[in-house]
Order: C-alpha cells, then sequence, then structure tokens
C-alpha cells in the first residue's frame, strides 16, 4: 500500500522548487502565498481522492456493483432513492466541497474572463482525478477507486460555486492577493 505519506513528500518537493523558482525570479510576496496554498491544496485533493493507493489487496466487486459508472446522475439518484445516509451526504456534499477552494483560487491566480476558460480548467481538474483513479487502477492491476461521472458533475458543481464566491468577493478582499 501507498500511503499519504508518498502525496506529502511530493507535495514538499513540488513547493520547495516552487519557492526556490519564486525567490530568484522575484515574484511578489502575495502570489507566492496564493500559489502555495494552490500546492497545498492540491495535495490535499491527491491525498484525499488518490491514496491510499491499495495494490496488495484486490478490491473484488460483486452482483451489479462494479467500479465505474457513466450514467449521468444515476449514482445521485441512487443515494436520495435509497434514502438519505451519511455515506450518500458525504459523497455528495463531499465531491462539491473539494472544488469549491479550487474555483476560488484558480480566479485569484489566473485571469479568466471568459466562461468557456471558466468551463475547461474546472472540467481538466475533475477529469483529471477520475482519470488518474482510473490509470492507477488499471497500472496496479487493482480498481482501489470508483470511477464515475457523478464526481465529475460534483466536483463541476463545486468550482463553479468557487467561482460565483469569488465573484461576490469584495474587490479590497480580491486585491489582497492580486
Amino acid at each position: 500500500m501507498i500511503t499519504n505519506g508518498f502525496a506529502v513528500l511530493i507535495g514538499t518537493v513540488i513547493l520547495a522548487v516552487y519557492l526556490i523558482y519564486a525567490l530568484i525570479r522575484k515574484r511578489p510576496v502575495k502570489r507566492i502565498i496564493v500559489t502555495c496554498i494552490f500546492i497545498i491544496y492540491l495535495v490535499g485533493v491527491a491525498i484525499v481522492t488518490l491514496f491510499p493507493i491499495v495494490y496488495d489487496d484486490l478490491t473484488e466487486y460483486t452482483d451489479a456493483v462494479t467500479w465505474y459508472n457513466f450514467t449521468p446522475f444515476k449514482t445521485i439518484i441512487s443515494a436520495f432513492q435509497n434514502g438519505i445516509t451519511a455515506t450518500a451526504v458525504t459523497q455528495i456534499i463531499g465531491n462539491i466541497a473539494l472544488s469549491v477552494p479550487f474555483g476560488v483560487l484558480v480566479l485569484l491566480l489566473f485571469k479568466l474572463p471568459r466562461r468557456w476558460q471558466k468551463l475547461v480548467i474546472a472540467l481538466s481538474f475533475t477529469i483529471a482525478i477520475e482519470s488518474s483513479q482510473l490509470f492507477i487502477g488499471f497500472a496496479i492491476g487493482n480498481m482501489y477507486r470508483n470511477i464515475d461521472i457523478d464526481d465529475i458533475i460534483l466536483n463541476l458543481s463545486g468550482a463553479y460555486i468557487g467561482y460565483g464566491i469569488y465573484a461576490i468577493l469584495p474587490q479590497r478582499i480580491k486585491q489582497l492577493f492580486l
């Protein structure tokens, strides 16, 4: 099993390399801080969505249970039809909440005035998460995570909530980070 300590190690190396680069290039301190927060956030996302990577204990799927869902809203509807459980709420709210900071941080770091650019960035982020789970599963021969189109929908929704939060932030707050 590969634990989340691996993600922390890789994230620490990336953070150190960025800090050295930013200091050499004399980047503004506010920009360095926001970028460091973004890197730490991405490491946190990797820890939540990819780790631990279980390669020594095969996950077995039985009956109608599979490791994938490509039918939009299937998992979400199923969660509500089977009664609202703590697991269902955690899955739905968790997937949305996971991406809210992404939406805010992306707009703090990059000027994306066009809607299609925001969509592409948010969609790329969430597809990267799901495809990473898929590729790691294939690479280790164990589909230890479920690949779900509903996760993409929920993560995309979360990113757009983040974009909305950024939009309503007072200009003086935004200026703190620019």
